[in-house]
């Protein structure tokens, strides 16, 4: 009973508050914050420009996206150590479409775990989903990876986040950039039917179609129940429009009917690039990239009454990017990527107090230094560590999160 009045009390609070926020504006930088020097931190070398991250639900495993590679890390040390490679099919690169047109690829980049924890999905190649077995994977099988799909050749060309629904039936790709080959401006939610995800042995799936959203979706997060996928852009159209938004996205629609999978958008700030949801799924949290603020969001509110969902929004470090909840959810740590080097900036991990940020006070604790352009966080298991990788020093971070203040 005591609980429901708290969390009652909570809800009024931040509407209140949601009436005197206003979305960030465009910053070319942000000011530096105060240094953290007593966090204990350290650094693994990897042998080239880390992205995304994900840890296993046991065994002291964690997993980072290593261009045409999968790198697998041993937790149990502090920092983990990188054990050995999983070599990704890269005969995939040479039939992507960023390839045959000239086009930059990134090889890997987003990684999620299936719900029951057997499989990795792995975004790669620009159009490709791939799937890895868990425990062959760290078993150093020759045969970990036990299946791909190839996305549309219509639906985009610059796959980076992946989500999957709680029966590891359907996953969600988000396509940075449309394909050269359609004449879209923007990017998409791409939809993929996935076969065999519960069963030892290969996976098959195929794509079931796509949603275009703005100007470069990137962040995905699915609600608690799995009703409700959640989806930024960095623009509607950044020509005219900087400012970045928030998709809500209806999962059953999107699974089989998806261009009528919208239901909601609202502005989020300048080039929205990551999104999250508390513990107890009431709220989301996003990275507002070049407006170099975290702002938060009533889960709720996104459908039934979007202009009144904006809860919080704390100034951070230059150009945030990923983004993690810790220690019960009274901290936010996000990686300030710094990606454009401007100057006279910082690049790190700011350390935010949650409940000061939904109370409209100055929640930002400082910043802990790091190395060239961080980008994507992953916390363990039991939250006790948060992982960065640190894109261009070609290194893993490690942080004690007791250390935190």
């Amino acid at each position: 009973m005591y609980a429901s009045i708290v969390t009652l009390l909570l809800l009024h609070t931040w509407t209140t508050l949601a009436k005197a926020v206003s979305v960030p504006a465009c910053q070319a930088t942000a000011p530096n914050s105060k240094p953290l020097t007593n966090i204990t931190t350290a650094y693994t070398n990897v042998t080239t420009h880390p992205f995304g991250l994900a840890y296993a639900l046991h065994d002291d495993v964690a997993f980072v996206a290593l261009n045409d590679t999968l790198g697998v890390l041993n937790t149990s040390t502090f920092p983990p150590v990188l054990v050995h490679k999983v070599l990704l099919p890269i005969e995939y690169l040479s039939d992507s479409i960023a390839a045959k047109n000239g086009g930059i690829l990134d090889g890997s980049t987003g990684i999620v775990l299936s719900s029951d924890g057997r499989h990795l999905l792995i975004t790669a190649f620009s159009t490709w989903l791939i799937i890895v077995d868990v425990a062959r994977a760290v078993l150093r099988a020759p045969d970990a990876v036990v299946g791909a799909v190839n996305g549309s050749l219509i639906a985009g060309n610059s796959a980076v986040e992946v989500a999957i629904t709680k029966d590891d039936r359907y996953a969600f790709v988000s396509q940075e950039n449309p394909s050269p080959l359609s004449n879209a401006k923007n990017g998409t939610i791409e939809v993929f039917e996935l076969y065999g995800l519960k069963r030892t042995g290969g996976v098959s799936g195929r794509s079931v179609g796509y949603l275009t959203l703005g100007v470069g979706p990137v962040g995905l997060a699915l609600s608690m129940d799995g009703r409700y996928l959640y989806a930024t852009s960095e623009g509607p159209n950044k020509a005219t429009t900087p400012q970045g938004t928030l998709s809500t996205i209806d999962v059953e629609t999107l699974k089989h009917d998806p261009s009528k999978a919208l239901l909601s958008t609202v502005i989020a700030g300048c080039g929205a690039v990551r999104v999250i949801i508390s513990g107890d799924g009431a709220i989301l949290w996003v990275t507002v990239r070049e407006s170099n603020h975290v702002v938060a969001f009533d889960r709720a509110k996104l459908v039934s009454c979007p202009e009144e969902a904006l809860l919080a929004s704390v100034q951070v470090g230059t150009s945030p990017v990923g983004l993690v909840l810790v220690r019960n959810d009274t901290r936010i740590l996000t990686a300030d990527s710094n990606r454009f080097r401007s100057p006279n900036t910082t690049s790190g991990i700011s350390v935010v107090d949650v409940q000061a940020a939904l109370r409209g006070e100055p929640a930002d604790l400082g910043q802990i230094s790091s190395g060239i352009f961080p980008r994507e966080l992953a916390v363990s298991p039991d939250g006790e560590t948060v992982l960065m990788g640190v894109y261009g020093s070609n290194k893993i971070q490690a942080v004690d999160v007791a250390t935190l203040p």
